[in-house]
């Protein structure tokens, strides 16, 4: 993990997926996709999502690019419709993949950008959002997905909350 190149530098696309024979083992479709790292007094922006099962996780705010969008317009778009509020991208502060469980074989490549929210997030049960919390990145909630999880114990040890 680490900090990777920007998400203007990737495929706007994924690559074509190779046909898969019965002797490989079937290959994971990769799509692309930008989170948002709002942070504000050493506490970080989660939010709380259901799944269809009535199951919850923890995760940082954002979700997949459409072809022909930007990674800034991907996370505006995601914000308002996830939070119903505006936000500022900054830089890219780390890549980290994520393998989807109710999409099928889809595996995500997620780049994590620096964020400043413009206004007050309000959740959308619409969009499955049951709540956000502001988190102390060191005393992260049971259910936060690991890959983000991960990337947020990074930035703590990088002095990125400090």
């Amino acid at each position: 993990m680490g900090v990777s190149a920007a998400m203007s530098d990737l495929p706007r696309t994924p690559p074509p997926t190779p046909a898969s024979t019965a002797a490989e083992p079937a290959t994971r479709d990769l799509r692309l996709g930008t989170k948002a790292l709002c942070s504000r007094d050493g506490q970080v922006l989660l939010i709380e999502e259901g799944r269809g099962d009535g199951s919850t996780f923890w995760t940082l705010p954002g979700g997949g690019v459409t072809p022909d969008e930007s990674p800034s317009a991907s996370l505006r778009r995601e914000l308002a419709e996830e939070l119903q509020c505006e936000v500022s991208c900054g830089e890219s502060v780390g890549t980290c993949t994520y393998d989807h469980t109710r999409f099928g074989e889809i595996t995500t490549l997620y780049t994590v950008y620096d964020c400043t929210l413009e206004s007050e997030p309000t959740p959308n049960r619409e969009e499955a959002i049951r709540q956000h919390a502001w988190i102390e990145p060191t005393a992260l909630p049971e259910g936060v997905l690991e890959p983000f999880e991960a990337l947020l114990d990074e930035l703590v040890d990088a002095g990125f909350f400090d």
